[in-house]
C-alpha cells in the first residue's frame, strides 16, 4: 500500500493550528512549518501527532511529498517559500477552501472593508433564531476548521488575506458590504486589495446569490457584472432592501419590515449592515418574521460601535475595532456632535487628512494616544484642536483621555456631545488586541462615571 501524502501546514496560529487539529482527527498525516521555536500552538500540533519540518526544503524532500499546502493567512501569498512550493507542483491554498473541500455544507461568505465581523455574527444568530443549524468561523473567532460540520450552514467572515488563497470558492450566498482602503502594507495598492476581495465573486453563477451594497460605486459595478442572483441594499435609494428615510422604515422585497428605531445597535453603517443581514437571511430561507426578530435582537459585538452609557448629556461610544479609515469615517458620521475623538495606536498607514472635512465639521477635540499619538495629533490639528495623551500604559492613557474628553464637553459645550474611541490604528503597542482595548475604555468610562456621580451629582445611565 502506498503511503498517504501528508498535508503541509505553513504557519500555525489560530488558523493553521485548527487545520492541524482537524486533519489529525481525520487521520491525515501532517507536516508543519512554524518560524517560532515554541508556543501553545506548536505544542498542540506536536501533541496531535503532526511532524515539524525545519524548512520547505525538508518538506519537499519527503517521500511521499505533500500535494497540498495550507498556508496561514498571515503569510503573504507571494512569500518565497510559497512560490517555491507552487513551482514544485504543490497546491497552495488557505484554511477556508481546505475545510470546504472536506465538508459538504451550505455556506455564506461575508467580506468588506468594514462590518464583516458584525454581519457574520448577525447572520449566524439570525439563522439560529430561525431554527437553522449554523456556525460562524473564518476571520472571526473561532477558525472555520475548528467548528465546521456538514449539517450546519457555515457563515464565514473572509478577509482579503483569506480570499487571495481561495481557488474554487463558491459560497451559496456571497455578501459584499463595502470597499475602502486597507492592508496596503500587504497588498501594495488599493487595486490589488480590491482584487483580492473580488475573489469571493469569481466562481458565482446563476445558482448562487450575491448580496451587495448599491451605494458603493465599485461594489455596484461588481453587482452589475455578476451572473449570480443579485440582491442590492441601499441607504440612498430603493433596492431589494433599503431604508426609507421619510418614515424611518426598513423595507425588504417591496414591503416594510420594521422601524430603524427597533435596532439595538446604532449608526448608519449598522443600518446598512442590518439590510445586508436581512437579504442574506432571506436568501438562506428565513421567514420575514424571523428576519425582523433577528435584526431587532442583535446587540452588537464587543469592540464594535456601541454606546457604553451617558454621563449627563455626554455619550461614551466605543468602536475599538475601527482601525480602517472607512470604519472610522462611519463612526465619526454616526456619533452626535460635538464630539471628542480618541485615536491612535500602531499606525497602519492611515491618512488622517482624508478625514479632515469630518474633523472640521464634527470634532471639538482630538485626543491622540499610543505610538502614533504625536503624528495623529499633528495631522488632526490641521482641522480641529488636538492634544497628545502621553501616558504609555494603555489603561492609564484611556482613563486620561475619557476624563479630558468629559471636561472638554462639560466646560465648553454645555455638557452635551459624545466621546468616541475609534482608533484608526492597531492596538498592539498598549494592548493585547482590540478586545482588551475595548474593555479598557469601558473600564475607564465606568471609573469616570463613579467619580462624576459622587463629586458632581451627574446622572449616569449605562447602556443595557
Amino acid at each position: 500500500m502506498n503511503p498517504v501524502a501528508p498535508l503541509l501546514v505553513y504557519g500555525l496560529g489560530r488558523s493553521g493550528g485548527a487545520v492541524v487539529a482537524r486533519a489529525r482527527r481525520h487521520g491525515t498525516p501532517v507536516l508543519f512549518y512554524e518560524q517560532r521555536a515554541e508556543g501553545p500552538d506548536v505544542a498542540a500540533a506536536l501533541a496531535a501527532g503532526a511532524e515539524r519540518v525545519a524548512d520547505v526544503a525538508e518538506a519537499l524532500a519527503r517521500d511521499p511529498t505533500p500535494r497540498t499546502c495550507v498556508a496561514a493567512p498571515g503569510v503573504p501569498i507571494d512569500h518565497p517559500d510559497l512560490a517555491r512550493l507552487r513551482a514544485a507542483g504543490i497546491e497552495t491554498i488557505g484554511e477556508v477552501v481546505w475545510v470546504l473541500r472536506g465538508t459538504p455544507a451550505r455556506c455564506i461568505g461575508v467580506t468588506g472593508t468594514a462590518g464583516k465581523g458584525t454581519v457574520t455574527r448577525w447572520i449566524t444568530d439570525g439563522l439560529l433564531g430561525a431554527g437553522f443549524d449554523a456556525v460562524a468561523g473564518g476571520n472571526i473567532v473561532p477558525a472555520l476548521a475548528a467548528v465546521a460540520r456538514p449539517e450546519a450552514t457555515l457563515v464565514i467572515e473572509l478577509s482579503s488575506f483569506q480570499l487571495e488563497r481561495a481557488p474554487g470558492l463558491r459560497p451559496d450566498v456571497a455578501v459584499v458590504l463595502n470597499l475602502g482602503v486597507d492592508h496596503l502594507d500587504r497588498h501594495g495598492t488599493v487595486a490589488a486589495y480590491h482584487a483580492a476581495k473580488r475573489a469571493l465573486l469569481r466562481e458565482l453563477g446563476p445558482q448562487q446569490t450575491l448580496v451587495g451594497n448599491a451605494d458603493d460605486p465599485l461594489v455596484a459595478a461588481w453587482l452589475d457584472d455578476s451572473p449570480a442572483r443579485v440582491r442590492r441594499f441601499s441607504l440612498a435609494a430603493r433596492g431589494d432592501a433599503f431604508l426609507e428615510r421619510s418614515s424611518g422604515l426598513l423595507w425588504l422585497d417591496g414591503a416594510p419590515l420594521m422601524g430603524v428605531d427597533e435596532l439595538r445597535i446604532v449608526g448608519e453603517h449598522q443600518v446598512a449592515n442590518a439590510l445586508a443581514t436581512a437579504l442574506a437571511l432571506d436568501a438562506a430561507g428565513a421567514s420575514r418574521e424571523a428576519i425582523a426578530r433577528a435584526l431587532g435582537a442583535f446587540a452588537g459585538l464587543p469592540g464594535r460601535y456601541a454606546e457604553v452609557g451617558r454621563l449627563g448629556g455626554v455619550r461614551f461610544i466605543e468602536d475599538s475595532i475601527a482601525t480602517r479609515p472607512l470604519a472610522v469615517e462611519a463612526a465619526l458620521r454616526s456619533t452626535p456632535a460635538p464630539l471628542v475623538w480618541i485615536a491612535g495606536g500602531v499606525d497602519k498607514g492611515a491618512d488622517v487628512d482624508a478625514l479632515g472635512p469630518l474633523l472640521r465639521e464634527r470634532v471639538a477635540l482630538t485626543l491622540a494616544v499610543g505610538a502614533s499619538g504625536q503624528a495623529y495629533a499633528a495631522a488632526a490639528a490641521r482641522y480641529a484642536p488636538a492634544e497628545v495623551i502621553a501616558e504609555t500604559n494603555g489603561q492609564t492613557a484611556l482613563l486620561a483621555a475619557v476624563r479630558r474628553g468629559w471636561r472638554e464637553l462639560r466646560d465648553h459645550h454645555d455638557g452635551r456631545g459624545a466621546v468616541l474611541l475609534a482608533p484608526l490604528a492597531a492596538s498592539f503597542d498598549q494592548f493585547r488586541d482590540y478586545v482588551e482595548r475595548a474593555a479598557a475604555f469601558r473600564a475607564a468610562v465606568a471609573e469616570l462615571a463613579r467619580d462624576a456621580v459622587a463629586d458632581e451629582g451627574v446622572t449616569w445611565t449605562p447602556s443595557s
